[in-house]
Order: C-alpha cells, then sequence, then structure tokens
C-alpha cells in the first residue's frame, strides 16, 4: 500500500489534468467510491477520500485508513458551423492520494490528501476557423490539503484545513500576420505559457441527529494565484523584420515576460445522507460554486511591441470579459451493499454551466450537463478495499452567436461534448 501512495504522489504532478469535466474548469474526480454515487457523499462519506470530500467524516473512519487512485477521462467536443470540426481527443489520468490518522481517545484525526479540483483543456485545429482565437488551452493544477478534525460527542464533528494549489497554464493561438502587413503570409503562432502557487482554506460539519441521518457541510476557499510566464510569438513575416531588428532580435519570433491572475472560485457543498435499510443508502447534494469571481482574464507584457505606424502586435495588457455567473448543481446517489464484501453505487447530476453565450469561447465551450454513474466497491480483505467506477458525461449542444475573436475569426455555432470516466482506487484501513 505504501509503495501505492508513494507512486501515485511522485505522478500527480507529471499527470496533473488538463480537462474540465464539471461546468467551467472545475473537476469532481477526487475518488472512485464517490465517483459511482455521482459524487453525493459530503454527508455519507466513509473513507479517506473524506479528506477531500468532507474532512470532519475523518473521525468516523478506522484509526488509520488510506487510498490512492485515478480517473481515466476521455473527452471531445464537436463544432458545427461554416466547417465540421472535432477537438482533439485524448485520454488523460486524474490522480488522487488520501492518509488519515484518527487519535480516536483524543476525538480527534488529521488528513492529508493530494488531488486536482481544477483543470481544463481543448486543442483545435492550427488551421480551423476560429485559430486566431484559439489552438491548444490548458489549465492543470495539483492540491496539498492538510485537515485537522475534532469530534464534539457522538452526533458532531467540525474540521479544517490549508490548502496549497500549484497551476500551470498554457494559452495559445494563431497570430494573423496576413491582416497586419496586408499580403499572404504564413500565419504566426502565439504561445503563452506561465505558471504560479496559492494557499486557500476549507472548513467543515458533520452532524448526525440519529442513527440513520448525516447531515455533511463542507467549503473550499477561492484561491487567488497569480501566474507568471512567457510570451512568444513566432514566425514573423519579412515585412516586420526591421522590427524586431530594431529590437537587437535576429530571428523571427519575438519574446517577452508575462504575468496573469486567475481567482479560482470557493465551493460549499451541503448534503443529506439517510439510512434506508441495513443495506440501502441514499443520498442528496446541492453543490455551489462561485464562478463569479471568474470575471475576467487579464495578461501583462513586459516588452510591447508596437509598428511605426502606431498598432500594437502586442499589448502591455491584454483583457477578456468573461462575466461568468455562479451556479448550483443538485446530485444524488446510492449505494447498496449486495452481501458483505461488495457494494453497489449508482448516481446522477444537473451542473448548470456558469458561462454567458456572448463571452463564450472554444477555449471552454461549457453548457449544461448531465453526468449518470455506477460503482461497485469490493472488500478484498477484512482491511483491503478495491473501488471501481464509470460515469458517462453528456453536455447539451449550445448554439453560440457573439462577438469573441472578431474581426479575424468567428466562433459562432454548434458546440457539443461528451466524457467517458473510468477509475479505479485501492484503499487500506483498520
Amino acid at each position: 500500500m505504501k509503495k501505492i501512495i508513494v507512486t501515485a504522489l511522485a505522478l500527480s504532478l507529471a499527470l496533473a489534468p488538463t480537462l474540465g469535466w464539471a461546468a467551467g474548469f472545475r473537476l469532481q474526480e477526487t475518488g472512485n467510491a464517490a465517483q459511482g454515487q455521482a459524487h453525493a457523499v459530503v454527508a455519507g462519506v466513509t473513507d479517506a477520500s473524506s479528506v477531500y470530500y468532507n474532512p470532519a467524516a475523518m473521525t468516523e473512519i478506522g484509526t488509520y485508513a488510506a487510498q490512492a487512485g485515478f480517473q481515466f477521462v476521455d473527452s471531445n467536443t464537436q463544432y458545427e458551423g461554416p466547417y465540421s470540426l472535432r477537438s482533439a481527443n485524448e485520454t488523460f489520468a486524474i490522480p488522487h492520494v488520501y492518509v488519515v490518522k484518527n487519535f480516536k481517545e483524543k476525538g480527534m484525526a488529521l488528513g492529508l490528501g493530494l488531488f486536482s479540483n481544477f483543470g481544463t483543456g481543448t486543442n483545435w485545429p492550427m488551421n480551423g476557423p476560429f485559430r486566431y482565437e484559439a489552438t491548444l488551452t490548458e489549465l492543470r493544477t495539483s492540491t496539498l490539503n492538510v485537515n485537522l478534525a475534532k469530534k464534539f460527542g457522538d452526533k458532531f464533528s467540525v474540521a479544517v484545513g490549508v490548502d496549497y494549489m500549484n497551476s500551470d497554464v498554457r494559452y495559445d493561438s494563431m497570430y494573423p500576420f496576413g491582416a497586419i502587413v496586408g499580403s499572404s503570409v504564413p500565419d504566426g503562432i502565439t504561445n503563452i505559457k506561465a505558471d504560479g502557487a496559492a494557499f486557500g482554506y476549507n472548513a467543515a460539519l458533520l452532524i448526525k441527529p440519529n442513527s440513520k441521518i448525516k447531515i455533511g457541510l463542507s467549503y473550499r476557499s477561492r484561491i487567488k494565484t497569480k501566474f507568471t510566464g512567457d510570451i512568444a510569438i513566432n514566425n514573423f513575416p519579412g515585412a516586420l523584420s526591421p522590427l524586431l531588428a530594431a529590437r537587437g532580435i535576429a530571428g523571427d519570433d519575438y519574446k517577452s515576460s508575462a504575468s496573469m491572475e486567475l481567482d479560482y472560485p470557493d465551493m460549499l457543498q451541503l448534503g443529506i445522507a439517510v439510512q434506508v435499510s441495513d443495506r440501502l443508502a441514499v443520498e442528496i447534494d446541492v453543490d455551489y460554486t462561485g464562478w463569479s469571481s471568474y470575471d475576467q482574464l487579464e495578461f501583462k507584457f513586459a516588452k510591447p511591441l508596437v509598428t511605426p505606424g502606431g498598432s500594437a502586435l502586442l499589448p502591455s495588457t491584454s483583457v477578456t470579459k468573461t462575466d461568468w455567473g455562479n451556479t448550483v448543481a443538485v446530485k444524488i446517489g446510492a449505494n447498496y451493499k449486495y452481501n458483505g464484501r461488495t457494494t453497489l453505487r449508482v448516481g446522477f447530476y444537473n451542473d448548470p454551466s456558469p458561462i454567458p453565450g456572448d463571452t463564450l469561447t472554444p477555449r471552454l465551450p461549457g453548457a449544461d450537463r448531465k453526468l449518470v454513474s455506477v460503482g461497485i466497491g469490493v472488500k478484498a480483505t477484512d482491511n483491503f478495499t478495491i473501488d471501481v467506477a464509470y460515469a458517462r458525461l453528456v453536455s447539451d449542444t449550445r448554439n453560440v452567436d457573439n462577438s469573441v475573436g472578431a474581426p479575424f475569426s468567428s466562433v459562432n455555432g454548434e458546440y457539443k461534448s461528451s466524457t467517458n470516466i473510468f477509475g479505479a482506487t485501492v484503499g487500506y484501513q483498520f
């Protein structure tokens, strides 16, 4: 088990996800027992993934618990407009690792988690109709979370925690040099790469009014992250070579340092779990995401580039309005103990999109989404468990008619995404 955890820790940064499956760029793929019931577990979680879903529930599990696993995600987006396009279809692995130590005699528990709860990515052709607006987009995150929980009597537990989140971003497009120089020349290629890290916090409650009902509440704060990196504009045409030569640049590429800030949203989950019978438990959760924190995307460039005629090839500041709205998702999940060693799970959630139509871009063509999931958990021994889950996530068709990308590109048309998610987690508890 220790070897599995060490391996997952080592891989987590290398395999940090680049695709966002919940609405916006939030990820919910942080555990496979939870995935089996559509992540409706904030009240009923009973394993080491409580570090993420509800740290107050760490006081309810064994003296020691650990988990390590992955979700393998395969997604694509279909665009229909003047052309038919499909984004590059790739499979990504999203890792998670959790360790909990329960000090039962003190009514306290300490937990450590490594996971990713934000990420997004699209990869459109470099010769596509909106190439000047978007080609490759990636946002990767990896969060280290430490929690301390305290139990008060048999019916009430609280927890607080600290998050440290690393992020890196890739933001590419083609550059319309032909429109700048007024002749037919090859497109340029714009690449922005940056990274950053910041702290956040979280808190949670678990209430057990009686032996049949649990109520869970979990909150994670906004995390405001400053990114620093570089922008490169490659393949300058010969007509603009004197502009680069004046800067002492001999080739056809221009580079500048770049920076941006991203205010990741806060998240609040409230759930109630009911033990319907000795075998059947059902939970319903309400899940809030404060997407209004993402109202614009502003890049700053240290070395702007302006032609003698006053045209800004690279401005000092580039601002893109986003104006996302807060969302509330509803999740329903159930688990059924088939026998002493096997648990069956099923779940559903409806996740509305935070993205208004007038700011939607191909970088993240979000729409309302629905997820259906199934899963199975097996106790291989008294202490060793294996959880496997599959989920199908389908978005509504999003019709776009806006001015994003103008005057060089049009992003208007229909977008529809679908995702298959398969995962497995191994756990140990005593």
